[in-house]
Parts: structure tokens; C-alpha cells; sequence
């Protein structure tokens, strides 16, 4: 079974969401799958488009920009549009790591017959501490993208796109208790607001009962 996964990479955001996805591939190859990874230059929209045609991947993970209307690739070009070409998401399982893309072109892509989407319907927010060199290295950032990444490393261990979605909560509202405790540093504690605003706004649209295994 094929996974295929957007990474661009060309300023702070997407750089630490290429980052935070390697950890993704990482278990998708340990556990057998197909990875069909367009990062940096080959995320965009011919690429993605071939891709889907002729693999036919039954998990999209689309990380970087978006809107409510669109999700983008490298460079800020569009890949995915409602009302333009939804349809490729036809019978497939997508997780857009994207800010507001679940609010219109979720349900359009439901619509045209995708199997689920799972996304947000309003920005999504992080905080970093920019270790540009090693995003991986940033203990603040890691509070936000570690459960958004829970969707993902979910679905690939098996539970369904509903559970998944529910797993991720699960860790933002930890970590929004955590933000407001003492296990970290006092100025952090504003930044929990943060935690639960992509809590309340990350939804699964479609069958939340799918598994891709």
C-alpha cells in the first residue's frame, strides 16, 4: 500500500513540518509501505497530480501552507483546490497539515468522494524557539507539531481516522495542562490558548471509522 507525502521546504513553517514528517516515513518504511515522499521542488501540483493518477496511494499526508479554500506546495503553489481539483482525492484517506483547509475543501473533497478528511478548520498555530538548523531540537515547537503528528503515526499503526484525530486532541490538551503547569517555563504558559485552539478546530470529515490498514 502506497503512502505519498508533501514536504516543502523554503522558509520557517514548512521547514519545521519537512522536519517533524521524518519521524512519519521513518515508521510508514518500517512498517512495509509504499512512500512516494515529494519534497522541497517536487511538491508541486503536476507532481502531486501524476503521482495520485498513476500510484493510486490510499493515505495523502499534504503538510504546508493552505486556506479554506486550498492546500499548497512548494513555494506557496497550489496543489489542491476546491472547486478546481478535489476530485483526486476521490476514495483516499488525507490528513492536510494546513491551516483552515478543512473548512471548504474538506467537505468539497467529501463531496467529490473522498474516504476521509482529516484537517483544520481554522489556522493552525505553533510556537517556535527557531532552531533553524534542528527543528527537531525545539522542546516549544514540539508541544504543538507532536500531536498534530499523532494523526499520521496513527493511522499507520492501525486505528481509524476517527480515533486518530481523537488520539491528537488527546495530546493537545495534555500538553495544554502542561503549558499551564509548572513543567515549564512560566512565559510559556501563554501559549496554551494556543493548544486548545487547534484542539477545538481539528476535525475528521467523511468515514471516521476508515483504517488504511
Amino acid at each position: 500500500m502506497g503512502i505519498l507525502i508533501t514536504r516543502p521546504n523554503y522558509e520557517i513553517t514548512t521547514r519545521y513540518l519537512h522536519s517533524w514528517n521524518k519521524e512519519v516515513i521513518a515508521l510508514a518504511k518500517k512498517k512495509g509501505f509504499e512512500i512516494y515522499d515529494l519534497q522541497k521542488e517536487k511538491a508541486n501540483r503536476k507532481e502531486l497530480e501524476s503521482r495520485i493518477s498513476k500510484l493510486e496511494p490510499m493515505l495523502l499526508l499534504l503538510n504546508g501552507h493552505g486556506n479554506t479554500k486550498s492546500v499548497t506546495g512548494q513555494d506557496g503553489e497550489v496543489l489542491i483546490q476546491a472547486g478546481d481539483n478535489e476530485h483526486i482525492l476521490k476514495s483516499k484517506v488525507t490528513y492536510a497539515f494546513s491551516c483552515s483547509s478543512a473548512a471548504e475543501l474538506g467537505p468539497k473533497s467529501i463531496e467529490a468522494g473522498a474516504l476521509t478528511y482529516i484537517g483544520y478548520t481554522g489556522e493552525f498555530i505553533f510556537v517556535h524557539e527557531t532552531k533553524l538548523s534542528n527543528p527537531l531540537e525545539d522542546e516549544l515547537a514540539s508541544l504543538f507539531l507532536d500531536p498534530s503528528n499523532k494523526i499520521s503515526i496513527s493511522l499507520l499503526k492501525g486505528h481509524s481516522t476517527g480515533e486518530s484525530s481523537d488520539i491528537s486532541k488527546m495530546d493537545f490538551k495534555k500538553n495544554m495542562e502542561k503549558l499551564l503547569s509548572s513543567e515549564t517555563p512560566d512565559e510559556w504558559s501563554v501559549y496554551a490558548r494556543f493548544a486548545w485552539w487547534n484542539m477545538k478546530h481539528q476535525v475528521c470529515l467523511g468515514d471516521c471509522d476508515a483504517k488504511i490498514i
